[in-house]
């Protein structure tokens, strides 16, 4: 089989200004699951490249594909449509569609765009499943696939999702080869990667749809060994590793650290975490040998009455604590915090705020509640939303184009933007504050 996957761009390139890209995992996964068994795969990533959408299409028709498999998230779900549509004008090939987006409205999706079928999940074993179909057969009937969504005669049907793959180790590293690692630089000489699947937390914003609630992790000695792959054959120095959460199990984490420094690595790592499990201060300090250069730390709310809503599963205290440890180790930390949560008012945004200027984070970053599909706050207070009408355009603007009114809080739009506009004034406003994002910044690599 032939397979063509790929990655939307926004819907305009042009008006793009600088911008840092991360390699998308999820594709190289699957193309290096496929390309494993057999299979032809390319994988098409416009944007980082600047590469204009006809010339794809050139490429990809030369390529001939049996099989194109394009992933979406709701940020370019637009756009993800729009190349199904011009995939089935141009091509004479089955069009998969797989991702977050689909996942969390499969049916709505289907009626919305002539794929032949939508991923719900993790997309290795269906697709292999369906290129092994159409090997054997020239067709493929989709009610052998495992986690497809298609409408047949009218009707729309689901598989049963297989379970999530459990031993991650069976899986080889990601596809990188198939695109220009170069492009994907955040920092001089960086890469993206993952040392685990799915979040045990039930916090009610998160679409972590496909991978799932519970925790799977490459074992230390399989995450290690790929790092030191991408050492050797890119040049890698910086990693940003990009589980939904790496201090998940905390001894994992200590053994990684214990790899890397026996190793002698000399690498620097950044990493998401949760409060509640990065207190454990040996373990912190030995991220610190082994080359943790920042941490990025969901904090979300000042309020921990928001807190419990949000179904956050942490205090604030376990915040206080985890970012104290974090400073005593002189690991920089990066705070993330949400306007607009469920039951936010105007004086839960304001403690936000000041416990945001408590926590001496070198960077904090507002952002506005985005009822993502896929989210107990969407199925809650959006769900008529799952429509094939739907435009999903600027769902996730973080501004005016939000084509939506907050439904999870008293505060309207304006209200949410201005608080927003408000927590960055006050929160960048103290000169030590503005030293420290200095310094922070002038650390990186």
């Amino acid at each position: 089989m032939k397979i063509a996957l790929i990655n939307p761009p926004p819907l305009s390139i042009r008006s793009l200004g600088p911008r840092m890209f991360s390699f998308p995992l999820g594709l190289g996964y699957i193309a290096a699951y496929a390309g494993r068994a057999g299979h032809s795969v390319k994988m098409f990533d416009p944007e980082p490249s600047r590469t204009p959408l006809e010339a794809m299409w050139k490429e990809i028709s030369e390529f001939g594909p049996d099989i194109v498999g394009i992933t979406s998230v709701t940020p370019n779900f637009a756009s993800a449509r729009q190349l199904v549509i011009e995939a089935k004008k141009r091509l004479s090939c089955l069009v998969i569609m797989g991702g977050p987006h689909v996942t969390a409205l499969p049916r709505s999706t289907l009626l919305s765009i002539p794929a032949d079928a939508v991923i719900l999940g993790e997309g290795e074993i269906p697709m292999l499943a369906i290129a092994t179909e159409f090997d054997a057969s020239g067709k493929v009937d989709f009610n052998k696939v495992p986690g497809a969504a298609f409408i047949e005669n009218g009707e729309y049907k689901e598989t049963i999702r297989p379970e999530p793959i459990s031993d991650l180790d069976r899986l080889p590293y990601p596809a990188r080869e198939l695109l220009n690692v170069h492009l994907y630089h955040l920092y001089r000489n960086s890469a993206s990667i993952l040392s685990s699947r799915g979040c045990p937390s039930q916090c009610t914003f998160c679409a972590n749809i496909c991978m799932g609630r519970k925790f799977r992790a490459h074992s230390p000695e399989y995450f290690v060994g790929e790092m030191i792959y991408l050492i050797k054959k890119y040049g890698i120095r910086h990693f940003r590793i990009v589980d939904d959460c790496f201090t998940a199990d905390p001894g994992r984490v200590s053994e990684i650290c214990d790899l890397i420094l026996s190793k002698r690595m000399n690498i620097t790592w950044d990493a998401l975490g949760r409060v509640s499990t990065l207190r454990d201060e040996a373990v912190i300090a030995k991220m610190k040998r082994a080359g943790c250069i920042y941490m990025s730390l969901g904090i979300e709310t000042g309020s921990q009455h928001i807190n419990n809503l949000m179904k956050k599963g942490t205090t604030l205290e376990m915040a206080e604590e985890c970012c104290a440890l974090l400073r005593k180790h002189r690991i920089p930390y990066v705070n993330t915090f949400i306007i607009g949560n469920e039951g936010d008012t105007e004086e839960t945004v304001a403690a936000t705020i000041a416990f945001a200027k408590k926590l001496r984070s070198a960077i904090a970053m507002f952002g506005i509640m985005m009822p993502l599909p896929g989210t107990a706050l969407f199925t809650k207070y959006y769900k008529d939303y799952d429509s094939p009408d739907t435009d999903w355009t600027n769902w996730c603007a973080q501004g005016p184009d939000q084509p939506y009114e907050p439904r999870q809080t008293e505060l309207t739009k304006k209200d949410v933007i201005r608080l927003r506009s408000a927590a960055n004034r006050r929160f960048y406003s103290n000169p030590f504050q503005i030293l420290r994002t200095v310094l922070y910044a002038l650390s990186l690599p």
